[in-house]
């Protein structure tokens, strides 16, 4: 169906199945001492197996430990590293996907709990975050030596049977610290101009080429531009860049972003797909190597019509195959209605960025397992399951209790499937949660055991006619509601659900968690003046860091009113009475209040499947209001349980 993202093309002399890259992220998978584990080899041979045409391995530590990136970072700076990297590279290779290893040193942002202590290191002496002094300036000497731990990693990688290797030249790190005059303030031959800041560049490939040889393929993620004033500019020096790591003998490029804001490499949800992908035209343009387009793209249709464009020459898939490793696979046989796309949640992006925890996935509860954990064994003795309510924990329990063979009936007590998941995708920038419900109302139509019923709320007299082996609860939550006695208090779903409309208004909304929040942004955007109280000296922080400081963002620019250590009191007609934490006096604010102080379990049918004995589990937001990580995670576990 995707005739240019399913043709091959050539990195080099490395010909690619296709134009899809899996790209290095990292996963904290390998052991303490950076060793390939299992569990990392599962990881990328899924998704080898899935379809993708080239795997490349993440964030390879070549300078241990003084340029450590990670609790669990894989690491290439000794032979004996090498037997791992092989293991890994036949997996990949046994489903026919070439595979390349990202060489990675982070410089002057080196994290001291990891590195030895060792003062950070960076092609000049500039001021660090945080108030940790400055970095220590590279001599030459220092610059050399890099050079040779680069190259000697990549001939470790070629001895290991990897296809070619991957410098990285972006997201903030050592090469891209170099090519960034904002970093780079030298006054010798590796400063000042263009072609002395990249000098490093040049020099590590023919490094690389005089050790593991000229055919063996050296490409670069490479920093094309930087959201910051004086950082590298795509049109200033981004493209300039591109042309000389061709003229230097890069194979390909990623046009990535380099220095700077965060956010904008590591999207939250409300950003809009394939946005980067100007990056890639522009440099696409002046270079005749390959160019891959990054960021956020996750449909089939938006990947094949970059290719069509002429707007890169591949696409990068990063969280899309982290959600879904088959995504290749069923574009190509065309189902695509069977993918599960990534809804940019950043629940990997908490893991690994906030927590430095393994990698995981709000929609890909497999995310991390192994082999054996995510063996789908068909039950030896098929039950009779009940599973009350079709949000994602409900819907992921039916999933796999029907894949394994149970006879499942999925009641839902609304008129179509989703549950809060439907209300959650509502507020400005978060539809992509619908892309969830859609595999689910997709996926669970092609199990064939598994019966879905809509429109009925379960009572004991349903409870008593399915007479079921099993029920699982999954009837999610009902939100908190303080009554007020006044007229002017609504609920945060009577708002969202449309049932109430409230526009050019002074509504108070009072809740500064995510749920609050969100409303907030609804409110705001039919045109209302909207003030957040919030008990807490915080707002939303429940959410990963990255999106909350965009959400905070969003409410600045929305004009929303936030004001934290807050305690509501009491509401009089308009007149809504809050104590100040901090002052413990009392202060007014006029306008109609929503309430949005979360929600609670909604688990009342339990006490009746009780009184009847049935054996029974409780799962999702019935059990404990928490994510859709959560709910989604638990589902599965059951599934693969009973």
């Amino acid at each position: 169906m995707f005739e240019m993202l399913f043709s091959p093309i050539k990195i080099g002399k490395l010909e690619l199945r296709n134009r899809i890259i899996f790209p290095p992220i990292s996963t904290n998978f390998a052991d303490e001492t950076g060793h390939v584990t299992d569990r990392m080899i599962y990881h990328y041979e899924k998704r080898a197996e899935g379809g993708a045409g080239l795997i490349i391995v993440e964030n390879i530590c070549f300078d241990f430990p003084a340029g450590r990136h990670g609790a669990y970072q894989p690491r290439i700076d000794h032979p004996k590293f090498i037997k791992g990297f092989k293991r890994l590279a036949d997996a990949v290779h046994r489903f026919g996907a070439k595979i390349s290893g990202e060489l990675t040193h982070s410089g002057m942002f080196a994290d001291l709990r990891f590195n030895g202590g060792l003062a950070p290191m960076g092609p000049s002496r500039v001021p660090l975050r945080k108030d940790r002094g400055f970095v220590r300036e590279m001599s030459e000497e220092d610059i050399k030596l890099i050079v040779e731990k680069t190259s000697n990693a990549a001939l470790y990688l070629r001895e290991a049977g990897f296809d070619s290797v991957e410098i990285q030249g972006a997201h903030g790190l050592l090469v891209n610290q170099f090519l960034s005059p904002l970093t780079n303030k030298r006054k010798d031959g590796y400063g000042g101009s263009i072609e002395n800041r990249s000098r490093i560049a040049r020099e590590i490939i023919e490094a690389i080429r005089k050790k593991a040889g000229e055919d063996f393929p050296v490409t670069i993620r490479l920093a094309v531009h930087e959201f910051v004033q004086g950082g590298i500019d795509l049109q200033r020096d981004g493209k300039e860049l591109a042309r000389l790591m061709e003229e230097y003998g890069y194979a390909m490029v990623q046009a990535d972003l380099g220095l700077g804001d965060k956010e904008k490499r590591l999207e939250p949800i409300m950003y809009e797909e394939a946005w980067r992908s100007y990056m890639a035209e522009e440099i696409r343009k002046h270079v005749n190597i390959p160019v891959a387009a990054v960021g956020m793209i996750r449909n089939p249709e938006t990947a094949e019509n970059l290719l069509r464009e002429g707007k890169a020459d591949l696409v990068v898939l990063g969280r899309t195959l982290i959600a879904d490793p088959y995504w290749p696979e069923k574009a190509q046989k065309g189902k695509v209605f069977l993918i599960r796309r990534c809804i940019g949640c950043n629940e990997c992006v908490r893991a690994r960025h906030d927590e430095d925890v393994p990698l995981r996935c709000a929609t890909n509860p497999e995310v991390g397992l192994t082999y054996e954990e995510t063996l789908i064994r068909e039950t030896l003795n098929p039950k009779k399951i009940m599973v009350i309510g079709a949000g994602p924990a409900g819907a992921e329990a039916a999933r796999i209790l029907g894949l394994r063979g149970h006879r499942v009936v999925l009641y839902e007590r609304e008129n179509r499937i989703g549950g809060a998941l439907r209300i959650a995708a509502i507020p400005p920038g978060k539809s992509k949660i619908l892309w969830l419900v859609e595999y689910y109302e997709n996926i669970l139509r092609k199990i064939p055991n598994v019966e879905i019923k809509l429109g009925i709320s379960v009572n004991r007299k349903i409870l008593q006619e399915e007479s079921p082996d099993f029920v699982v609860v999954a009837t999610g939550s009902v939100p908190i509601f303080i009554s007020t006695g006044c007229r002017n208090t609504f609920r945060y779903t009577d708002i969202l659900e449309g049932k109430v409309e409230l526009r050019g208004q002074d509504v108070i909304v009072g809740g500064g968690g995510l749920v609050g929040c969100e409303t907030a942004l609804y409110l705001a955007s039919l045109g209302n003046r909207v003030t957040v109280l919030e008990m807490l000296p915080d707002i939303a922080t429940e959410m990963e860091t990255l999106s909350r400081k965009a959400l905070k963002r969003e409410l600045r620019e929305k004009g929303v009113k936030v004001f934290t250590r807050r305690r509501i009191k009491r509401m009089e007609n308009k007149r809504v009475y809050v104590e100040n934490i901090e002052t413990e006096e009392e202060e007014v604010f006029y306008g109609k209040l929503v309430v949005a102080f979360g929600a609670k379990p909604n688990n009342a049918i339990v006490s009746i499947i009780e009184e009847m004995e049935i054996p029974y589990e409780v799962i999702g937001d019935a059990k404990a209001v928490r994510k859709i990580a959560d709910a989604v995670s638990e589902g599965y576990r059951l599934g693969m349980s009973v």
